[in-house]
C-alpha cells in the first residue's frame, strides 16, 4: 500500500510522490510584468533548448526525483519523462551561470522549493556583500 500525505491546500490524502488533483489545471493569472519578462531575464530563453532539457532530465533521474538536500520527493516520472509540475521541485545550478557555471548534469541539482529558496537567499547575501 502506498504511503499517504496530506495536501496543504485542500487537506485530502494523496499518495506520496503524486500531485493532488485539487492543484491540477489551475494556473496563475497573467500580469503586466509577464509581457516584459523575457527582456528583463534573457537567460531564461536557453531553458527551452533541447540540450538543457536533456541535462535536466539526467540530473533529476540521477537523484530519483528527490531533493538533493532534504530528500523530499519533488518530481514524478510519468509518460517517459520526469516532471516537477505540482510537486514543488526546482532544478538548480550548483555553480550559477552568472558565475561561470554550465548546464551539464553534474552542475544541476533537483531541490524542493524550501531548500532552493534557502540556497538562493545565501547566494544573494553573498553577492551583495561582494559589491
Amino acid at each position: 500500500m502506498a504511503r499517504l500525505k496530506f495536501c496543504p491546500y485542500c487537506g485530502s490524502a494523496v499518495p506520496t510522490g503524486k500531485p493532488c488533483p485539487c492543484r491540477g489545471g489551475r494556473k496563475r493569472k497573467q500580469t503586466a510584468g509577464d509581457a516584459t519578462r523575457g527582456a528583463r531575464e534573457p537567460w531564461r530563453a536557453h531553458y527551452k533548448t533541447a540540450e538543457y532539457q536533456r541535462n535536466r532530465q539526467a540530473a533529476i533521474s540521477a537523484q530519483a526525483g528527490r531533493c538533493k538536500d532534504c530528500g523530499t520527493i519533488c518530481a514524478t516520472f510519468s509518460g517517459g519523462k520526469w516532471t516537477t509540475s505540482g510537486m514543488g521541485g526546482e532544478v538548480d545550478h550548483e555553480v550559477p551561470l552568472c558565475e561561470g557555471g554550465t548546464d551539464e548534469p553534474e552542475n544541476l541539482a533537483l531541490r524542493c522549493k524550501r531548500c532552493h529558496s534557502r540556497i538562493e537567499t545565501k547566494r544573494r547575501i553573498a553577492r551583495k556583500s561582494r559589491m
